[in-house]
């Protein structure tokens, strides 16, 4: 059974996972809203969490309103670097208390680009929570790749296979898992307002197929060529339904 948790400092509800460095989803509290604003260019790590800061405060918002980071890095990671980012990038996230006694509330998707590759990690877009009379319904769910619980041998589904047949399986389980994910937190998957897809892979086929079958394929679902963050994944997904979205130029 999910785990959901509340976040009263942020005012949206989680997916608990237990000692990750992001959860699986969050939704806005009733009477309260996601806003996602997207960097016109992607900006370091730094200076994001700093644009940020100054973004909430302006908006009257307690830096616990932050919800949701997307980020690009140079490269996929192996597991060990992987953690050691996490550590580096829950540093400012703990020190704003965003955080719980034993889970990290704040959902996440990470990739590694093929084209523009970033020198450093950088920001592409955040989340927050902002109060709106009346509203309901409004989540985020992080991104996932084709990655099970289980031993480590067994947990990528489809293991090396990137054919069709192999993409398509796993892209269903992701999918699935989307939708599992968003009515988890006692939201509708027949509110999602967008989708991003994240493989280097040909993703017509898939949009033909799984994507058409799940409802998402005409909702400007959005493809990014990349790798997933860590080495060995190759098909990560993140839907959302947000109705407030600005593009904004940090520079």
């Amino acid at each position: 059974m999910s785990d959901i948790r509340e976040f009263g400092p942020g005012d949206y509800r989680y997916l608990h996972v237990p000692g990750g460095p992001f959860s699986g989803g969050v939704a806005a509290m009733p009477g309260f809203a996601l806003r996602r604003v997207r960097f016109a260019r992607p900006v370091p790590m730094a200076d994001g969490f700093a644009f940020i800061k100054a973004h909430l405060e302006r908006e009257g918002r307690p830096v616990t309103a932050l919800a949701a980071c997307e980020l690009r890095s140079p490269r996929a990671m192996t597991m060990d670097e992987f953690q050691a980012f996490n550590a580096d990038y829950l540093r400012t996230l703990h020190a704003w208390g965003c955080k719980t006694d034993d889970s990290n509330p704040l959902a996440r998707s990470n990739l590694a680009p093929i084209t523009e590759i970033p020198a450093e990690t950088m920001f592409f877009a955040f989340t927050y929570t902002a109060p709106e009379a009346g509203s309901a319904g409004d989540f985020l769910i992080s991104g996932k790749p084709e990655v099970r619980e289980g031993p480590a041998a067994e947990r990528i589904v489809g293991g090396r296979d990137v054919s069709l047949k192999g993409l398509a399986t796993k892209a269903r389980f992701v999918m699935e898992a989307m939708r599992q994910r968003v009515e988890a937190l006692g939201c509708d998957w027949a509110g999602v307002t967008a989708g991003q897809v994240y493989t280097v892979h040909d993703l017509r086929p898939i949009l033909e197929g799984v994507l058409t079958d799940y409802g998402v394929s005409q909702l400007g679902l959005a493809w990014y060529p990349a790798w997933p963050p860590v080495i060995g994944m190759e098909f990560e997904v993140d839907v959302r339904r947000v109705r407030t979205e600005l593009v904004i130029d940090a520079r």
